[in-house]
């Protein structure tokens, strides 16, 4: 066999090698395309000049168009017409690799019209010398969950002026009633000093009935105004030791616990950032209650005690008191605003205090929960974060 034989065998075995590659090749980028076609998301390429290549059957269904209306024509002409210029100056920019590709969403108008929000992401196509081809892009229709986030978003929105507007007028409200009523109780004492001779039993009786009453009214005023206030950030969070807090309330319930003989005993507390003004007030009411309900022959016994927790992030202010304590299917009630789960003539109260110390707690961003057995006195629980969020991102 001679030189040319040799040589000519080689190069029809190459010829063959070659041919059996590119039918390989055919093979690997019809199954590549016949996947893109059946994937359930839309799918188109692009070339240099922004020309749709190929289309997958789900960008066809989504948009309402055939692969020969959208193959062929600029891909910025299935665009919202308002940014169709952006969009062909961002695709241009890419392949030239002027811009960055990120994750975007584009409006489309489909072919009967409508506007549809779709979620681009993108890759770009090169030659084998590396040279940008074109774009592939891979879409997700997000019209329906961008419909639900704006609605989401114009609810919210609504329900935080509907709040503001409730706090408001019970603030407005409050403060309205505050004047007649100081008249009541100021009348009331003007007539138990000064008419108190002429004023027959029943006279009396009408009259202490009268400033009891007025008495409720202002206990209850004051608590609608305390609860309007715990939802809104009345003063920059700082560092707050709650023990110092702790003694500060005792401080100011120092005659009532000497009154009821109490045994209130504390443990260490963490440093938090918080509202100090509404700490003060988480603490007295928790306190207070574990004061308040006991029965009539027992001593009022409260424990106070906190920890941080394994996390690091959040703490615990524990109040546990050996009262009468409460059915815990009751538990949700006992947070609501006015509600009481005993009689007026029991204990005094308003039926507001716990759904202050929840306001304070959740805008804390925090949560307050409890565990009760009744006879055996109840145990209230409050999480909340060391560092605020807000004080967080600061750091």
């Amino acid at each position: 066999m001679t030189m040319q034989d040799t040589l000519t065998d080689s190069l029809s075995e190459l010829d063959r090698a070659f041919n059996s590659v590119e039918v390989a090749l055919r093979e690997s980028e019809d199954r590549f395309h016949s996947f893109l076609d059946e994937v359930p998301i839309a799918y188109h390429e692009i070339n240099s000049e922004g020309v749709v290549l190929r289309v997958n059957r789900m960008e066809c269904q989504i948009l309402g168009y055939t692969a020969d209306a959208m193959v062929g024509h600029p891909v910025w002409n299935f665009v919202a017409p308002d940014e169709q210029a952006e969009s062909r100056e961002a695709v241009l920019n890419k392949i030239s690799e002027q811009r960055k590709l990120d994750v975007f969403t584009r409006n489309y108008i489909s072919q009967n019209g409508s506007r549809l929000v779709m979620e681009v992401h993108e890759n770009l196509m090169r030659d084998r010398r590396g040279k940008v081809t074109g774009i592939r892009s891979a879409l997700i229709d997000i019209t329906a969950r961008r419909i639900a986030e704006e609605a989401l978003e114009l609810k919210a929105g609504e329900l935080v002026a509907m709040n503001l507007e409730l706090q408001q007028f019970a603030y407005v409200a409050s403060h309205d009633l505050q004047e007649p009523l100081r008249k009541i109780q100021a009348f009331g004492d003007l007539l138990k000093t000064r008419c108190t001779d002429t004023l027959s039993e029943q006279g009396h009786d009408y009259l202490n009935r009268m400033q009891n009453a007025a008495g409720r009214m202002q206990r209850l005023i004051n608590d609608l105004l305390s609860l309007s206030r715990a939802g809104t950030r009345t003063q920059k969070f700082i560092p707050v030791n709650l023990n110092s807090v702790v003694r500060e309330v005792l401080s100011d319930l120092e005659i009532r616990i000497a009154q009821a003989g109490a045994n209130v005993t504390t443990g260490t507390l963490p440093t938090i950032h918080a509202d100090p003004v509404q700490m003060s007030q988480l603490m007295q009411n928790l306190i207070g209650n574990g004061l308040k309900f006991h029965a009539p022959t027992e001593v009022p016994i409260v424990e106070i005690s906190g920890c941080v927790l394994a996390d690091g992030i959040h703490c615990q202010l524990i109040v546990e008191d050996h009262g009468i304590g409460f059915d815990e299917k009751y538990i949700e009630r006992i947070f609501q605003v006015f509600q009481r789960l005993h009689g007026r003539s029991e204990f005094e109260g308003t039926g507001i205090g716990l759904s202050v110390c929840r306001r304070i707690a959740e805008r804390h961003g925090g949560q307050i929960t409890a565990r009760s057995t009744p006879g055996q006195g109840s145990r209230f629980t409050v999480t909340l974060p060391i560092l605020h969020p807000e004080e967080s991102i600061q750091k």
